[in-house]
């Protein structure tokens, strides 16, 4: 092989290798234009136990931020593959929003085991002491701590759907 053929070969290595990236990039936009908005987009319905998130215009539950305990959605908001635009910071989003959840949860349930403890004890015992004013009033303030969490973790999850909607922008 001589030196000229030898830096042939090692532009057109070089050139495949930059444009190796383009064409997963673009593997995953295919996979996004073959489902459309109406399909495939998220959207945040509130339930009983947390924000669900549904899958296009029929609802379908593909996630559910729980207010109780709160699992991972990281997966279901990057979409089917990580080279889809926006998937990672879908993901991130839904990383964030689980961890705030996760924080808000573990006050309010908290708050709620500490005043359904302290209201047993003050209707066993016909009277509320000292102590049980304390623990009432820090069983309420787990609750009121809580609600800021709470709200922080349903922006993030309302980011990640974003994120992952953007995927379907003309």
């Amino acid at each position: 092989m001589t030196p000229r053929s030898r830096g042939l070969s090692f532009v057109a290595t070089l050139a495949a290798l930059a444009l190796l990236p383009t064409a997963r990039v673009a593997r995953g936009q295919e996979t996004a234009a073959a489902c459309d908005y109406r399909a495939c987009a998220l959207g945040i319905v509130p339930t009983w136990n947390g924000l669900a998130v549904v899958r296009g215009s029929d609802g379908p539950r593909v996630a559910n931020l729980n207010f109780f305990w709160p699992r991972s959605i990281e997966s279901a908001l990057r979409g089917p593959t990580p080279l889809l635009p926006g998937a990672d910071s879908a993901a991130a989003s839904a990383r964030r929003a689980v961890g705030l959840r996760r924080i808000g949860a573990l006050l309010t349930d908290a708050g709620l085991i500490g005043g359904v403890v302290t209201a047993a004890r003050v209707v066993n015992r016909g009277r509320a002491g000292r102590g049980d004013q304390r623990a009432a009033g820090a069983a309420l303030g787990a609750l009121v701590l809580s609600v800021p969490f709470q709200f922080a973790a349903d922006g993030a999850l309302s980011r990640a759907v974003w994120w992952h909607n953007a995927r379907f922008a003309r």
